[in-house]
């Protein structure tokens, strides 16, 4: 085991730790990344391990944030019997008939091990959240979509996004957000208006589509990603889950390549942190569970004690700078900017 303890090394990241400190970031901690559930035609073996390894290449996509996986990657993992930890079968109505689904869930580890093999990155559990405007026209109507809508486009909005790993937050559309946003706002794509009423969500990313249904029974879509200038993607007309995908793919593989990581360490290492501002048990215990909560650390030792400083010792299999980043997305801490040769952190309020 290795001791990540270096003066120079914290010298070296010290101002790229303060700049990842100065984004407005807010992590959503994922869950399920580690399951997913295709349709299948019967409960036979032979029926499972076809349908095995098209759960595998869903949670990869989901871990990696990679839509575009190595065509080797299933022969490399073999047998993929071997990963899953509990599978169960049911079924669901799709389009007015009952599919048979099988449902599994694989072990983190054999994910993770098969990911490093075939050379892909890891993104942390701990992910930027997304706020979604959404308008749609269509023969009912023009309406902007709202969480808790019943319309088709929204249980796919947040199908696509779960295929992705990718965290989405819904407007609640009460009566302060209907004032600012209509559906004419959002086929306009008008900035000023969107920017005001997401104010209040905290996230991290805004992304505004349009979707209109033609004549012909299909869909065409505007999206844009607020910060992106003035770039719409407009799309060519097809099913609305393809339009749905022109939208949310191209956003989680931006935040994917920004926070995934290809750094590996081939064993257990700790990592030395103190945290200041420590007033009292309550304090205490917020800055412990915080740390133990974090992905990539399996294990927080209480290593000393100094007034109102902690010092902690954190285990991990990540880098050095995959622990940073992900201690930066949560607003519990923040780095210390007057300290050289120690990885200082300070408690938020």
């Amino acid at each position: 085991m290795n001791i990540i303890h270096r003066p120079g090394l914290i010298a070296a990241l010290l101002s790229a730790i303060m700049g990842l400190y100065s984004m407005p970031l807010h992590a959503v901690q994922v869950d399920h990344l580690y399951e997913a559930s295709v349709p299948v035609a019967d409960q036979n073996p032979s029926s499972r391990g076809a349908a095995l390894s098209e759960i595998l290449k869903k949670v990869v996509t989901k871990v990696s944030g990679q839509s575009v996986l190595p065509s080797s990657l299933i022969s490399q993992a073999g047998s993929i019997e071997h990963m899953v930890e509990q599978f169960g079968y049911d079924s669901r109505q799709e389009n007015g008939v009952r599919q048979l689904q099988l449902w599994a869930k694989l072990s983190p580890d054999s994910v993770k091990r098969l990911i490093r093999d075939a050379q892909l990155p890891v993104w942390p559990e701990e992910r930027p959240a997304t706020l979604v405007w959404i308008g749609i026209e269509d023969t009912a109507g023009r309406e902007v979509l709202a969480e808790g809508s019943a319309n088709e486009a929204m249980s796919l909005i947040k199908q696509v996004a779960g295929e992705r790993g990718l965290p989405i937050v819904l407007p609640i559309m009460d009566l302060q957000e209907s004032s600012v946003i209509n559906p004419d706002v959002l086929a306009t794509m008008q900035a000023e208006a969107i920017s005001l009423a997401s104010e209040k969500y905290g996230t991290d990313y805004v992304l505004t589509g349009y979707l209109q249904r033609t004549d012909a029974g299909l869909w065409r879509g505007r999206w844009k990603l607020a910060g992106e200038s003035e770039r719409v993607v407009t799309t060519a007309p097809g099913p609305l889950d393809d339009i749905i995908h022109a939208g949310i793919d191209p956003l989680a593989t931006r935040i994917a390549t920004q926070f995934a990581s290809y750094s590996y360490v081939d064993g257990e290492q700790y990592i030395d942190l103190a945290i200041d501002d420590i007033n009292g048990a309550e304090d205490y215990a917020r800055s412990l569970n915080y740390l133990q909560s974090l992905s990539v650390v399996s294990n927080v030792d209480v290593i000393g004690v100094e007034k109102q400083r902690v010092n902690f010792r954190l285990h991990t299999r990540a880098d050095f700078a995959s622990v940073l980043q992900v201690i930066g997305l949560g607003r519990v801490l923040y780095a210390r900017d007057n300290i050289i040769d120690q990885l200082v952190f300070g408690l938020n309020p």
